[in-house]
């Protein structure tokens, strides 16, 4: 899922006197134009970054096409393109035979934003004759958390420990 795949299938029979049967094949799932975004899992309110999104040819010709951004909220499906500073939200793409390509689209999150959004990522040829997409969701985290210390917490088998935070009990003081 979500990616070029090799699986090994391997089928076995056998019959009550053991009787048996083999056979072992290679099966790969890809389509012929993949797109496969490098999205992180969260964002920052605040947050500004350029969003690889890798463009790959399997066919046997050159690809020319569209491939588009679009930011949309997570409770109504409201565009954010502009909010989001999504001002290349489609761009071209030539793509060789065998190769493939990478598109950056810059996104900045506005400060005080803190709401899940969804992405939309589309591409097509030219031509029509081979598309791919994706859609996901990625939350939006305030800015404002700190971590001041840390403590790892081992414990092995069925001991006791105590644990202290000191930092964070005189936090007030």
């Amino acid at each position: 899922p979500e990616a070029l795949t090799r699986w090994k299938w391997m089928i076995f029979a056998h019959t009550r006197d053991l009787a048996f049967g083999y056979s072992g094949k290679t099966v790969v799932t890809q389509k012929e134009l993949m797109l496969q975004p490098n999205m992180p899992r969260f964002f920052r309110e605040g947050d500004s970054m350029s969003l690889p999104v890798k463009i790959s040819n399997l066919s046997s010709g050159i690809m020319t096409g569209s491939v588009s951004l679009n930011w949309l909220d997570a409770w109504d499906s409201s565009n954010l393109d502009n909010s989001f500073q999504n001002k290349t939200a489609s761009q071209p793409f030539r793509v060789e035979a065998g190769q493939s390509t990478v598109v950056y689209f810059s996104t900045v999150i506005p400060g005080g934003f803190r709401e899940p959004v969804v992405y939309r990522l589309q591409a097509q040829t030219n031509t029509g004759a081979a598309s791919d997409g994706e859609e996901g969701l990625i939350p939006v985290l305030s800015n404002r958390m700190l971590v001041t210390e840390t403590l790892p917490l081992n414990m092995t088998g069925r001991n006791n420990k105590h644990f202290s935070w000191e930092k964070l009990l005189n936090s007030k003081t």
